[in-house]
């Protein structure tokens, strides 16, 4: 899966960890999990059969419906809808098609089982913009409505709601309108995931449960796919088949905190947020499930880490706080011949000075690694050497740029003193992909794996 993996494999440690980030991506390949997990079994075809991260069973009676569609909303989706249409397929007739909108749509034809297949052409693939959307996404968006809205009780429709869903999924306009000025504005304030969708699901008529109340009276069987700490499948892809238990009293109070303390008075925009479904009838007959989440991944790298015979430890499956220090807590903590391992979404407040938007290239987990880099730089309680790296990578394989994170070792101290790299500046200015490009350092991935979050490991060799 990491496509640059023996350019990166300078030294044995980095190999190692390197193996331990591949067994990761491994555990949340798409067209893996999707085509081992789902499965349509009986003489007559008759039930849909969803293993779930916990091994248990859900059962779906096929015969209880006329119509089978599917829809897909995120990143990944397109390559899940593929995957799992392909076995659809034996339902002849009544498997009716469906719609996927995704930031890209894999190639042509796409592989299972070591055979290619052509894209079921029932399907309609959809592309978007992310993270902001765009007129593309509303235009695709109104057809996945249009497609629920003619949904009646015979019906059932299969989604997956993936990571990104937020941006791609956008009902109209007027969202349209007043969701790129909050995303810019909340985020460059530093707010969490979790107050950025409430506020979302706050301006949509498709977020928090508006397309369950679309598709209304259809059943719906939601596979969640999550990029949010702690899993609350309400904030994943701002929760379009989920009821929603927040309030647009909630939405206004966190946009109004931002205003007050973050964002120039000249920059306040007033906002009219709208209340998401409250009537539960919506739900009756929705089930939602957590499809795969980022303890898949750590587990497999836990495995990873012990056959090559590191003792592993889980830090955190939810690490959340400023990207630039949350890999030190974990450095601190390692001991010799210990592998460290979190997943999370961190989160990067940019730099702006006197309000001039001249933002650098990067993401959150390039910036994780640089931050480790700049403290081990300065640090006399440790240093990365050749006993010690780090690495934080998205499980996507897109860190806000084409890389997926970053790699950083003694081999990265010396790069910055050969170069003369003022790591302090690229840090400061959020420049975390001209650094680790200038370095070497970059992680590149092929981009067939769910997005589950970020992926961070800290590894110390006893020599």
């Amino acid at each position: 899966m990491i496509i640059n993996i023996k350019n990166l494999s300078r030294n044995s440690l980095r190999g190692k960890a390197l193996l331990i980030a591949e067994a990761g991506y491994d555990a949340i390949d798409i067209e893996k999990v999707v085509g081992v997990r789902c499965r349509v079994s009986g003489v007559k075809k008759n039930y849909l059969i969803i293993k779930l991260p916990n091994n248990k069973e859900e059962r779906i009676n096929l015969d209880n419906f006329k119509r089978v569609f599917l829809i897909g909303i995120g990143k990944g989706s397109s390559l899940a809808v593929m995957t799992l249409a392909e076995i659809l397929t034996s339902l002849g007739s009544r498997f009716s098609g469906g719609i996927v909108i995704d930031v890209k749509i894999p190639n042509s034809k796409f592989q299972i089982s070591n055979k290619f297949q052509k894209p079921n052409s029932k399907i309609e693939f959809l592309t978007g913009t992310h993270p902001l959307p765009s007129k593309q996404n509303v235009e695709a968006t109104q057809k996945i409505i249009k497609l629920a809205d003619d949904l009646d009780e015979n019906d059932l429709l299969i989604t997956f709601i993936c990571g990104g869903g937020s941006a791609l999924f956008c009902g109209s306009e007027e969202e349209l309108k007043y969701s790129q000025d909050v995303f810019n504005k909340l985020t460059e304030a530093g707010a969490d995931i979790q107050e950025l969708n409430t506020v979302r699901k706050h301006l949509s008529e498709v977020k928090g449960g508006g397309l369950a109340k679309t598709a209304y009276p259809a059943t719906i069987i939601s596979l969640i796919v999550s990029d949010v700490c702690g899993n609350d499948l309400s904030m994943i892809a701002s929760g379009p088949t989920v009821f929603d238990k927040t309030i647009k009293e909630d939405a206004e109070k966190i946009w109004q905190k931002y205003q007050n303390i973050n964002i120039r008075t000249s920059d306040v925009l007033n906002i009219e947020f709208r209340e998401t479904p409250k009537d539960k009838k919506y739900f009756e007959k929705v089930k939602n499930i957590l499809f795969i989440c980022n303890q898949s991944a750590i587990s497999a790298m836990v495995d990873k880490a012990k056959k090559l015979g590191f003792s592993p430890r889980i830090f955190s499956l939810k690490l959340h706080g400023e990207a630039k220090d949350s890999l030190l807590p974990m450095i601190e903590e390692i001991k010799f011949n210990e592998a460290i391992l979190a997943g999370g979404e961190t989160t990067v407040t940019m730099n702006n000075e006197l309000g001039i938007k001249n933002y650098g290239k990067g993401g959150r987990n390039m910036e994780a690694v640089l931050g480790a880099v700049v403290h081990s730089l300065y640090s006399k309680s440790y240093i990365l050497n050749s006993n010690l790296m780090v690495m934080s990578f998205a499980s996507d394989g897109r860190d806000n740029t084409e890389a997926a994170g970053a790699i950083a070792d003694s081999l990265t101290i010396e790069k910055v003193k050969e170069l003369n790299l003022n790591h302090e500046e690229f840090l400061k200015n959020n420049k975390s992909f001209d650094f680790f490009e200038k370095t070497g350092d970059l992680i590149f991935t092929e981009q067939k794996s769910f997005n589950v979050s970020d992926l961070m490991l800290v590894l110390k060799s006893n020599h």
